[in-house]
Formats: structure tokens, sequence, C-alpha cells
């Protein structure tokens, strides 16, 4: 390996290194800066760049993510060449309304939920968003020893819908949208509190009559819309008198702990295909030199540096000074809807591949240590300088001093993994076109 020295406190010189080089390190600068005497002592040394090294990227498979009490309905479904079909509904337990009397003479009008959007989807909002309501068969109940909702937890409902709509949704200027209900329910509820049935004499009672509501996609969309957890079914009625006038009954959610979204991806003719609960690590050899990053669908990269402590093996190294990653998103896999995540952190793992402490970095503009999330650069000319960037520095420096032999690596995730659709799919060091690498400097001894 041949080394260019530029100097910065002496002429240009040549070195080389008298050690073994293995595969880790095939492309090296050298530049000459006095480090002082925390390094070697106040002796002069040199700094090596090493801007092609092996990193390895596969795609994890995710178990399962607590989906309750996450402030969010999520809705609908969508094909992705990269990822699969990816489709959510959401389980609601509503409670009593805080009125329970209707006056005499009244008479049942309509009954309708209403979502509020919060602003969040995925998709194609080109076209019409179709989405149903149907009636749960059991009360919603916590399985087993769990604690929360996952994503893969699912309540049985009635298969015939209480009613469904098909409406444009412009997130931008859309607020709320209405699903008509069955009359016979809505009659039925009329009755209940025209009649004060015993069902209304408290929540238990109320959810044992009504044990909730499936929110659920109609068929045919290209989209998952979010709404906010404020779900409301409204039943109309019109009071008796010389001018009729329009009243209504809310029923709100009871607990927003007993409501939570269940996840699907059919992974089929993906690059992915295979990853699942029986082959839980795909490697980017094995999917067109690529690592694929949707933690809501249940993938996530890990990205390990395998050989790093082959530095160490070097004559002159004396200590590692800095490390950058850049993660390249593979050309064109961003396109359309597809977009990227604007953000992204690095958690720490180990051979169980659970999220652990995320990556920090010290910012010289702000005094501050924080949380590293990428600094997504998009190259909207070519495509091919598209990357997220991460200063490394200190996580490197840890994992070269462990000598023991560890599956460690990072994990790329977005800030709110159980809400996020955006996804990301990241070349390795033998992509053509999207190169993702890590740049490591270190001291040596002159």
């Amino acid at each position: 390996m041949v080394k260019k020295s530029l100097s910065i406190t002496k002429p240009v010189s040549w070195l080389c290194l008298v050690a073994v080089i293995c595969f880790l390190l095939n492309s090296c600068k050298k530049v000459e800066v006095d480090l002082g005497a925390d390094f070697v002592d106040n002796s002069t040394t040199n700094l090596v760049l090493v801007d092609s090294s092996t990193v390895e990227i596969s795609t994890v498979y995710v178990d399962s993510f607590v989906t309750s009490a996450a402030g969010s309905i999520l809705v609908g479904s969508y094909k992705d060449p990269a990822f699969g079909t990816i489709a959510s509904r959401s389980f609601i337990q509503l409670g009593m309304p805080a009125a329970t009397s209707i006056p005499n003479g009244a008479v049942f009008d309509s009954l309708e939920v209403i979502l509020t959007l919060n602003k969040t989807f995925y998709g194609d909002t080109s076209t019409p968003f179709t989405i149903a309501v149907h009636r749960l068969t059991a009360p919603i109940k916590l399985p087993g020893e769990q604690y929360s909702f996952y994503n893969t937890d699912k309540s049985d409902y009635d298969p015939s819908a209480l009613g469904s709509t098909r409406v444009m949704i412009r997130p931008a200027t859309t607020d709320t949208i209405s699903i008509p209900l069955s009359g016979s329910l809505g009659q039925d509820l009329f009755n209940k509190l025209f009649n004060s049935d015993p069902v209304l004499s408290s929540n238990d009672l109320f959810i044992d009559y009504f044990k909730g509501l499936a929110i659920v996609e109609g068929g045919g969309n290209n989209l998952v819309m979010g709404f906010k957890d404020s779900m409301i079914l409204r039943l109309h009625y019109r009071n008796p008198g010389v001018i009729t006038t329009d009243a209504h009954v809310d029923f709100s959610v009871n607990n927003t702990s007993n409501q939570y979204n269940n996840i699907t991806a059919d992974r089929t003719a993906t690059p992915i295909a295979g990853l699942g609960p029986a082959n839980r690590q795909v490697f980017s050899s094995q999917s067109q030199n690529a690592g694929f990053s949707q933690y809501i669908s249940g993938a996530m990269i890990k990205i390990r540096f395998p050989y790093l402590r082959n530095l160490t093996e070097l004559n002159d190294f004396v200590k590692l000074i800095k490390a950058d990653l850049v993660l390249k998103p593979v050309k064109n896999s961003f396109a359309g809807y597809f977009t990227l995540p604007p953000s992204l952190r690095l958690s720490q793992t180990d051979q169980y591949n659970l999220p652990g402490t995320d990556l920090s970095a010290y910012s010289t503009s702000s005094a501050t240590t924080a949380i590293e999330y990428g600094n997504l650069f998009i190259d909207n000319l070519y495509g091919t300088q598209t990357a997220y960037t991460y200063d490394i520095t200190t996580y490197l420096q840890q994992q070269i001093q462990n000598t023991d032999v560890n599956k460690n690596g990072l994990l790329l995730l977005p800030p709110d993994q159980g809400q996020v659709f955006n996804r990301v799919v990241i070349g390795d060091r033998l992509n053509k076109e999207s190169q993702s690498e890590v740049k490591i400097y270190y001291a040596t001894v002159k």
C-alpha cells in the first residue's frame, strides 16, 4: 500500500507502514500533524486517513414493538417494491358518553365516526382513500403476561362493515373525515340512551355490550394515513319543539392504552423476501448489495466494523483519532412518494439486535453534546451523493479496545420507530452507484 504524505509542519515526504495490511485497509492517505503530548510525548506524528474500510451491512428482523397508547390511529396499505405490501389497521375501545339522557320526543337521526388527521401519511394522496369501520366481537384485553399491545396483536371483528367511505384526502387542508355507520346500530344506541338502559350505568357494562371498533382500510388504497387517537362515535338526534333542533351524543375513547395498531408486511418478491422469524438476518451481499431499514414493517439495518482491531496490528499505529460514517441511500430507491426519513439515529446493539444507547456527538456550533440524526444531504442533481453522515469516533475508540469476539454494531433507526413509514435502502461498499464508507483517521509514529 502506498501512502501519499502531505506535510503540514514539514516538507512533503514518503512513508510506508511496516506491517501486514489486512483487507480492511485498501486506501490510505497520510498527513503530518503535531498532536502534542496527549499522544506521543510532544513528538510530531502523522495522521493517516483510511477511506476504504470494511463496513458490514445487513438487514435484521424486528420481532415486535409496542403500538398501544402511541397517540395515533394508523390505517391503510401500500405496495413498495423494496419492502413489500405494508398494511395497518387500528383497534379502539369506547366508553360511555358524558351525558346519558335524551329528552322525551327526541328521534334518532344518524350515527358516524369522526377521525381527525394528525397530518402524518405515507403513500399516494392523489387517489381516493377508502376506510371502513367494523364492530369488535370481544372486548380489548391484554394477552397473557403483556403490559402493552404490539404490532403483531389483533382483535377479532365482525367481517360485515358498519360503514365505510371513499374520500380524497388533502393532508395540508383536510382536518377530519366522517364515516357514516349503520342506522340499526345508531337506533339501538339511541334506544338505550332514551330508556336509561342498565348497560349505560357503568363503563364495564357498556364495554361488555359495545366491545369496540376496528378501523381498517376498505381496499384499493396505496396510502397509510395517521389520525389522532381522539376518535369520536357521534350519535345525532333531533329534539322536538316548534322548531326542531339538532343535538348529538359523543362516545369517546375510553382508555388510550387499549387503542393500538396492527401492522403487517408481505415481503414476497422483494430483495429481503427471506427475512422473518426463521431467517433473522440478511446480509447486503444477499440483497442486491444493500441494507433495508423500515422498523415499522419489521426491518432494520445493522452496521458492523468486524475488522476494526486490525488497525492495532500496524507497527506505527498509535491511536484512532476520528471516524466518520457516510451512509448513502441507493440511487433511485427514494423516488416519488418513497421519501427518505429526514433523520435517523444510530443505536448501539449486540448479538441480540435490540436497540440500546443512541450515539451522540459534540457540536462546536452549539457547544453541546446531542444525539446524532445523520445531517441528511440530498443530491438533487445526480442522486449519487445523497447521504447521512455520523461522527462515530467515540464508538470506534471504545470498540477498538474490546478484545472479545462479539457481534456489536449499530442499528439505523428513525427517532420514533413505531410511527414512521419513511424507509431507506443503504448501499454497501460494493454497491456500484451508492457506496457507503467509514473514514478513519489514526495517528502514527514517524
